[in-house]
């Protein structure tokens, strides 16, 4: 079914041959008398008996052997027409009953002008022969008769009403949600705003026991006729919209002023896949915009969809790379040299405690398994959750942590840490014990000045 039908006439000044030809509206008429001199059945290989499929198929292997841009003998486009001529003959169930019956030489019942008269020779000249579509590899006939499917209102044989479709657009909403939610799934409810059918009139766009007027301006047809260049064409009325019937002001519906659609306020809920990204758009079908157009019995109408694009709201401690699951944890110098143990939070609200080496270096990563984000939306199998390390330098706050720290740097030989005024006067005081005692250790020089800080902290 098309969305938007546009209609396109095409009027040509048709040369005769063989026989005089009218290309109006209802196809290709003759006189009442119509004459051919060779058999149908023969020129297609077919036999009396031989069904619409054999006949089709038998047509157009013909049509690719002897079409006069493909086959370069003198006599193929006489054969061609031919082809031509008897096909649209053993085509037609009714002229081709008069023929079994009557012969090469049959009357046309329908006469000169007469609605599906049997027409030979080619309308257009050249070598098109009598379809003006030959040869291109599909049949024009099939394509309109499945696209129309008998037309509005249909043609006996059960021909069904022709419904133009009217899509309406779709509705985009943001909705945040934790990241917690963004991890396990959750359900949400979202609330928005839709065009949908007028509650007043049912989405017909008229007052109770009110009718559609016939469109003044196409006069019921849906088409606009324009004339280009000595070509006839047809495009959709822009009053009616193609649809051949107008609403009169005095008998819209006063809710939707005859449009047939008013805006209300929605609400659904759905549900979100453990796992799912920022930026990640769930698409709801038909809930979305209705198209804005009143409804008949020739309009169809289907609504557009819902759009819902997540927005994963940040954490204070974690963050998402890939399915993985990270978090950054601060520890002191000490612990990163002396090794020691550390509690994690996790996203599950567990604490997890996990060891930490000795000689554990800043940006030092830690691994925790099954605490990251699900593979596949698959809670049961879940990615790691990443601890980086971030080791933090001690400023010491009292002349203990100081001496302490100044005595780690002497036995670790630390010769650019800065000293305290005390631990450098205390080395000049030394000079004379070292003089006295040369065996005095470094360990006991530490001691001694680490007793002096203590001591002055006592005073």
């Amino acid at each position: 079914m098309f969305k938007n039908l546009v209609r396109l006439n095409i009027r040509l000044k048709v040369p005769s041959y063989k026989h005089s030809h009218i290309f109006g509206a209802h196809g290709f008429h003759t006189s009442a008398k119509l004459f051919i001199n060779f058999d149908p059945y023969k020129t297609l290989g077919v036999q009396k008996d031989a069904d619409q499929k054999a006949i089709k198929k038998a047509y157009y292997d013909l049509v690719k052997k002897h079409h006069p841009d493909v086959n370069k003998e003198t006599d193929a486009e006489e054969k061609f027409h031919k082809i031509q001529e008897s096909y649209e003959l053993l085509s037609d169930k009714d002229k081709r009953a008069q023929y079994d019956t009557y012969g090469q030489n049959f009357d046309n019942p329908y006469g000169s002008g007469g609605q599906g008269g049997y027409s030979t020779g080619n309308p257009y000249g050249g070598s098109g022969g009598g379809n003006p579509f030959g040869g291109m590899g599909f049949d024009f006939e099939d394509l309109f008769k499945q696209a129309f499917n008998g037309g509005r209102g249909g043609s006996g044989g059960g021909g069904r009403a022709f419904v133009t479709e009217h899509v309406g657009d779709d509705v985009e909403i943001l909705k945040s949600i934790p990241f917690k939610d963004s991890v396990f799934g959750t359900k949400i409810k979202v609330n928005y705003k839709a065009v949908d059918s007028c509650n007043s009139c049912k989405g017909s766009g008229l007052k109770t026991g009110k009718a559609k007027s016939t469109c003044p301006t196409c006069h019921g047809s849906g088409h606009a006729t324009h004339i280009i260049g000595g070509f006839q064409m047809s495009s959709t009325c822009g009053t009616c919209g193609g649809a051949g019937v107008t609403i009169n002001k005095g008998d819209q519906c006063t809710s939707c002023k005859g449009h047939g659609v008013e805006e209300v306020p929605k609400s659904t809920e759905i549900d979100l896949p453990p796992g799912i990204k920022d930026g990640s758009r769930l698409r709801i079908p038909n809930m979305g915009d209705s198209p804005i157009v009143a409804k008949d019995a020739f309009t169809a109408t289907k609504n557009g969809d819902l759009i819902i694009r997540i927005n994963v709201q940040d954490d204070k401690l974690f963050k998402r790379v890939g399915n993985k699951i990270v978090t950054e944890q601060d520890i002191l110098m000490t612990t990163a040299s002396l090794g020691g143990e550390i509690v994690v939070p996790t996203i599950d609200g567990e604490n997890v405690k996990i060891k930490v080496r000795s000689g554990t270096q800043n940006g030092v990563k830690l691994s925790i398994p099954d605490k990251g984000f699900p593979i596949n939306r698959n809670v049961k199998n879940r990615d790691d959750m990443e601890v980086l390390l971030n080791v933090k330098s001690i400023v010491p706050q009292t002349p203990v942590q100081r001496a302490l720290l100044e005595a780690l740097a002497d036995t670790i030989n630390d010769n650019n840490a800065k000293r305290s005024q005390q631990h450098e006067h205390f080395n000049d005081d030394s000079k004379g014990e070292q003089h006295d005692n040369e065996h005095d250790s470094k360990l006991h020089k530490i001691g001694k000045m680490l007793s002096k800080f203590f001591n002055l902290e006592k005073s």
